[in-house]
């Protein structure tokens, strides 16, 4: 692979991290005419958007970035293994404590659905990560385009443009992981495998 490859793939694997995903598909909801932008008044919306982006984004950012001042990781992409519980567990703890924090809010349930979708979904890559490498990028994306799918289904929306540019950035990460070389095929494809799963899980039992 020449260096303009793996310029681009890095390129992608930071703009579309999963870290992001939560705070980029509920942003985008709410910015979808005639769905969102009568539910809920403005200043719900940036309360509602920075509450968010606090608890999935900011709190466990910054625990990286302590973590990799004292040493605890290597780099910020973790492509160790073994590197990835202590964020992981974190960021599970930060998604945890949002859907504890919006319990007794008007939020519509859309976007409790598309939060516990995601929460489930780290959860579950924390626990597959205690044994096995799994790519994080296409569980997240994957599993993104399954919970879109899923709400068109079970609510009636009309979300086909958002499901497809989620599943054409699922295959773009999916590329870019592979080549770095951070993730070998079976880690890739896993990742999508799993996440789809989880999201048909949730969506037989919530």
């Amino acid at each position: 692979m020449n260096n303009n490859e793996f310029g681009f793939s890095r390129i992608l694997t930071y703009i579309f991290h999963p870290i992001l995903i939560p705070f980029l598909a509920i942003s985008t909801l709410m910015l979808l005419p005639n769905i969102f932008t009568i539910v809920l008044p403005n200043v719900l919306k940036i309360w509602f958007v920075s509450i968010v982006f606090l608890f999935t984004i900011a709190i466990p950012s910054i625990s990286m970035y302590i973590l990799f001042k004292f040493k605890a990781i290597e780099s910020f992409e973790m492509n160790d293994r073994s590197e990835r519980t202590i964020p992981l567990l974190v960021s599970c703890t930060s998604f945890m404590a949002l859907l504890y924090v919006l319990k007794e809010t008007n939020i519509p349930p859309v976007f409790l659905y598309l939060l516990y979708s995601a929460t489930f979904s780290l959860l579950v890559g924390l626990l597959i990560n205690l044994v096995y490498k799994i790519s994080l990028h296409t569980l997240g994306w994957g599993a993104l385009a399954a919970t879109l799918i899923s709400i068109s289904l079970r609510m009636g929306f009309t979300l086909l443009i958002p499901i497809i540019v989620s599943v054409v950035i699922s295959g773009l990460v999916g590329y870019a992981r592979l080549k770095q070389n951070a993730h070998k095929q079976a880690e890739i494809y896993l990742g999508y495998v799993v996440g789809a799963t989880v999201i048909i899980f949730i969506a037989n039992f919530i």
